[in-house]
């Protein structure tokens, strides 16, 4: 394989990672005053750009390709993907699904949260060396605020469909705990606001493990664990229950970070 062509392997996962952003915010704009809702399928490629933007950089290092150009294509792609997308996702859900509950000033104002915490968090990433060579990130990463985003809003999507079937006795665990979210219609903006916030706060998050054994240990426990969870979400797959174990795992991640922190700050 040519320098060239090894170059080129890691910006091409980036732009198909834009690409699927682009496509999304296509797809949640046709959705608008329309019988037609492209809402779950616009958050499942934001989830597959998730999955592109994990690796991407690590294809970079382990083709030893890793450039200037590269970090700058990933990073516009992250704020289209994982910033813009989110908010105009919120937006949307909101027009579709309350299309009284918020004035247009107001959701528009409440849904840019994500694209604004978002931008300023990358701008904050690529101009700080400390914060893009720690072994943590400082402050909640963009694709998981979008990943939170997505797998709640798609928790609640699918859930007349679960009705419809029938739940098994972990959905209705799952439902009857997370009743809430369904019956506070706000509930939803009021977390990916909080979410946003954590872009810009000074609590710690793993970053994902180097696909390798040969690192450390740290980064075999974190390896095995990121295993671990992609064979429980392929089981989740096949029982549809993806979307309830994407946001149980994601919100663990998330909010266990949180309660660390203020454990360890008030130590």
């Amino acid at each position: 394989m040519s320098f060239q062509i090894k170059r080129a392997i890691p910006s091409i996962v980036t732009i198909a990672n834009l690409f699927l952003g682009f496509t999304s915010i296509i797809l949640l704009s046709l959705s608008i005053n329309s019988e037609a809702s492209y809402i779950s399928t616009a958050c499942y490629l934001i989830l597959i750009g998730c999955i592109l933007d994990s690796l991407d950089g690590k294809l970079a290092r382990k083709l030893d390709v890793s450039s200037d150009f590269g970090k700058e294509i990933d990073s516009l792609a992250d704020l289209v993907s994982f910033c813009m997308v989110p908010s105009f996702l919120i937006f949307v859900f909101y027009t579709v699904t309350f299309p009284n509950y918020f004035n247009i000033v107001s959701l528009i104002f409440l849904s840019s949260f994500p694209l604004i915490f978002g931008a300023i968090r990358l701008a904050k990433y690529n101009s700080y060396g400390e914060m893009r060579d720690s072994e943590k990130y400082l402050g909640l990463p963009t694709p998981s605020n979008a990943i939170l985003i997505c797998s709640i809003i798609l928790f609640v999507n699918n859930a007349p469909i679960r009705f419809i079937l029938g739940l098994n006795k972990f959905e209705s665990l799952i439902y009857n705990s997370l009743s809430w979210i369904f019956e506070i219609p706000y509930m939803i903006l009021l977390i990916s606001i909080v979410s946003s916030l954590l872009l810009m706060s000074k609590v710690n998050y793993e970053k994902f493990p180097l696909i390798s054994f040969k690192i450390n240990k740290q980064n075999n426990k974190d390896l095995i664990k990121v295993i671990l969870f992609l064979v429980i979400l392929c089981i989740s797959i096949y029982y549809r229950d993806y979307d309830i174990i994407l946001l149980l795992f994601i919100s663990f991640y998330i909010f266990g970070n949180v309660i660390r922190f203020f454990i360890n700050y008030k130590k």
